[in-house]
């Protein structure tokens, strides 16, 4: 009896440690992408000036379909053929992925900073719980939905002194059409990821909105990549590699790991990155409103973690 209660135990605490590690991987892995994602708008701050944002997503996303060929060996052959039904939920991850997200942003950064434009796509998350009822019904909570609210105050707040005439206004529209376009891939694309893994739904999507980019390419883009500095050439490297290839593959992992809506909650760490490397990078100023602002959104933040351990 001892022997057997002895295993049993021994059993249960295996099965602790696992659940504890693979919450350690977890978070490990989102702090890594909020990073990698929270700079990227500092990137795209700096590029945007040199480069066109039709030219932009169109380098970008040329390096990152290399980078993804690249990768591609080392994948072996998928565990599920391809299914011709799941095509067009493909073809629409793929448009809001690439070209949706990635042309609104780069407008929108024309005239929006990189710590607004990271703080506006705060809406994101609103948008994927909203979606997340429609299409996965999944459950929100109570609490939950009050993080969301609270985390949307904390985004106006933020955004309320950063804004001055028309185009700014655009921009800012911009910036939210991003924050759907973002929902929608993150929706959408987890029963794919399901089926078929993170990395082959990555790398078609990303494929397949690189495409979708080639009606708009023009004469101007060998004139603008000719004559792009190396502070451009690092900021679009930065874009492709680590926030594209490195970035996207994390963030499709995370969607296989558990609910849509748990997972957008905790990308609130992206603004307040953005805030943080707009203003030791770019020199952007950190008013009252980006103190109040931020500290509501890791208050949402630290409300949503609490919400996702009693679940």
């Amino acid at each position: 009896m001892r022997e057997e209660k002895a295993a049993r135990d021994s059993i249960a605490h295996a099965s602790i440690s696992s659940k504890i590690l693979m919450h350690a991987r977890t978070y490990s892995l989102l702090i890594i992408l909020s990073v990698i994602w929270g700079l990227a708008f500092v990137a795209i701050s700096v590029a945007v000036t040199l480069i066109s944002p039709i030219n932009l997503a169109l380098l970008r996303w040329f390096i990152a379909s290399a980078g993804y060929l690249m990768i591609l060996p080392f994948l072996g052959k998928t565990k599920v053929k391809f299914d011709s039904k799941d095509l067009p939920r493909l073809l629409v991850i793929s448009f809001a992925n690439v070209p949706l997200y990635h042309l609104s942003l780069y407008y929108g950064q024309t005239t929006v900073s990189a710590a607004v434009a990271g703080l506006l796509l705060s809406v994101g998350p609103v948008f994927i719980v909203l979606l997340s009822r429609l299409s996965l019904n999944e459950p929100i909570g109570r609490k939950l939905a009050i993080a969301l609210v609270i985390a949307t105050v904390g985004t106006v707040i933020l955004s309320i002194s950063n804004v001055s005439g028309p185009s700014a206004y655009l921009g800012i529209i911009a910036v939210i059409i991003t924050a759907l376009a973002y929902a929608l891939f993150a929706v959408l694309s987890k029963p794919l990821v399901v089926k078929y893994g993170a990395l082959p739904v990555a790398i078609r999507a990303g494929t397949i909105g690189t495409v979708m980019l080639l009606p708009v390419l023009s004469h101007s883009f060998v004139s603008q990549v000719s004559k792009l500095s190396a502070l451009g050439w690092l900021s679009v490297l930065y874009l492709s590699i680590l926030s594209t290839v490195l970035g996207y593959s994390i963030f499709y992992t995370l969607v296989s790991k558990g609910t849509v809506s748990r997972l957008s909650i905790q990308l609130y760490l992206i603004p307040i990155v953005s805030v943080i490397g707009g203003a030791l990078i770019l020199g952007e100023k950190i008013t009252i409103f980006t103190v109040a602002g931020g500290a509501i959104l890791l208050f949402a933040v630290g409300l949503a973690t609490q919400t996702q351990a009693k679940k």
